[in-house]
């Protein structure tokens, strides 16, 4: 970006040093503004540099955000088959437990029933009575 030197500093200048060295001074001027314009830019393109690098190196990318989802899904999985071959134990062990109540309660009911057949006097007959029919 080209700086030009105001109209009234050049004037003061020449007053001073006269115009030929004015005109030397303001192209000294417009160098330097050029040099620092210059030097401004690579510092900013080196500074943008670092903050990506930076950047890079603290946030995460998508190549880390995919890893890190196919790995909980992994996880996730082996957490569901886990919780599943559990759930079948469990099933299992009630299977088990409500076969073990109906052996009881059949047991029960038939001792129940011989109990009263052969205390109950009067069931003993109408047991005999009922007898024929079952031929």
């Amino acid at each position: 970006m080209a700086y030009v030197i105001d109209y009234e500093l050049l004037e003061k200048l020449e007053q001073k040093v006269g115009k030929e060295e004015a005109k030397k001074i303001a192209q000294t001027i417009e160098l330097i503004y050029n040099e620092l314009d210059k030097k401004s830019e690579s510092l900013a393109q080196q500074k943008k540099l670092e903050l990506k690098d930076e950047l890079t190196k603290e946030l995460a990318t998508k190549a880390d955000l995919e890893i890190l989802k196919t790995e909980l899904e992994a996880k996730i999985e082996i957490s569901h088959k886990e919780l599943e071959a559990k759930i079948d134990k469990e099933v299992l062990k009630l299977q088990n437990d409500i076969q073990k109540l109906d052996k009881k309660f059949t047991t029960m009911f038939i001792i129940l029933a011989f109990l009263i057949i052969f205390i109950n006097k009067d069931a003993i007959d109408l047991i005999i009575k009922l007898l024929p029919f079952t031929k």
